[in-house]
């Protein structure tokens, strides 16, 4: 089934697999598995002014999902969206023809990338608005353990104003309750749940010396790699240029879709019901296989 998945839905690359492959290193592979998080230098370079239209675009013309938060005392902005990247021809072209997907699947020790979702944020310079800590997969319908989200900044990000991440924390083998960035409060239980039990987010920024903290600066063309478990978090951009970033979350073979005690963002099923595999399902392409997928009947 997975041979005839591949077979209807990756399209032919342009790029160099090799070229690829000699950027993810082993070690590089072992530091995601371990400490959930890797920076990769100017892996990119040659997609950021495709990647900074693609953002442009989606500012002129956001979707339903998009998010505007107000500073406090100054007319500045947060913005975030998704689920657009269909509409955004730059974004497509990046799912399809960069190495991101191979590099993902490679870091996930995965038998095939399936691309999930992009998502889009920007901070206009003085924004005070902070990124709570948080790990994605508690607000994502996603289960299973083999994913990566890049975080690719189109913008130099100084490392006082980057997210901050606490590595090893996607092994702690805990799920914890999201929270609102408009409020920071937890989500609240809209019905009966018993798959999980979810946490309140310890007092991190108390106690910063007992947590393994990590952090970057850095510049257009870097790219942050990370799990969908791991926490992480941001204070309020000081940098001059504010701030325009955009993701690209991947999935492997074991993600399934997976229910959440509130609604999940984003609330997207692509026809998928709980449990069953995101490769079966057409809104959630596989874009790429590694060579030990062939094996599988």
């Amino acid at each position: 089934m997975w041979r005839n998945r591949f077979r209807l839905l990756s399209p032919t690359r342009k790029y160099c697999s090799q070229f690829s492959r000699k950027i993810v290193t082993a070690e590089q592979v072992r530091t995601f598995q371990d400490q959930g998080v890797i920076c990769i230098r100017g892996v990119f370079g040659e997609w950021i002014k495709r990647l900074t239209k693609g953002i442009e675009r989606n500012l002129a013309n956001p979707g339903k999902l998009s998010e505007w938060l107000k500073s406090e005392n100054s007319e500045t902005y947060y913005f975030n969206d998704l689920l657009n990247w269909q509409q955004i021809p730059e974004f497509k072209e990046f799912v399809f023809e960069s190495p991101a997907a191979e590099i993902a699947g490679k870091l996930m020790d995965a038998q095939f990338t399936v691309f999930y979702h992009e998502h889009v944020f920007t901070k206009d310079p003085g924004t005070t608005s902070t990124t709570p800590w948080h790990h994605d997969q508690s607000y994502y319908p996603v289960d299973g353990w083999k994913n990566c989200s890049f975080w690719i900044p189109v913008t130099p990000v100084s490392k006082s104003s980057n997210l901050t991440y606490i590595g090893g924390s996607h092994k702690w083998g805990k799920w914890f309750k999201p929270k609102k960035f408009a409020s920071l409060q937890n989500y609240k239980y809209t019905k009966t749940y018993n798959e999980k039990v979810f946490e309140d987010i310890p007092d991190i920024d108390s106690h910063p010396d007992a947590y393994n903290l990590l952090s970057w600066d850095l510049k257009p063309g870097d790219c942050l790699a990370f799990h969908f478990r791991i926490l992480h978090g941001a204070k309020q951009s000081t940098d001059p240029d504010g701030r325009k970033v955009v993701a690209m979350r991947w999935l492997g073979e074991d993600a399934t879709f997976g229910e959440r005690p509130w609604e999940p963002s984003p609330n997207y099923s692509g026809g998928l019901k709980p449990g069953d595999h995101f490769y079966k399902s057409e809104s959630f392409p596989v874009v790429w296989r590694s060579e030990k997928a062939n094996l599988v009947t």
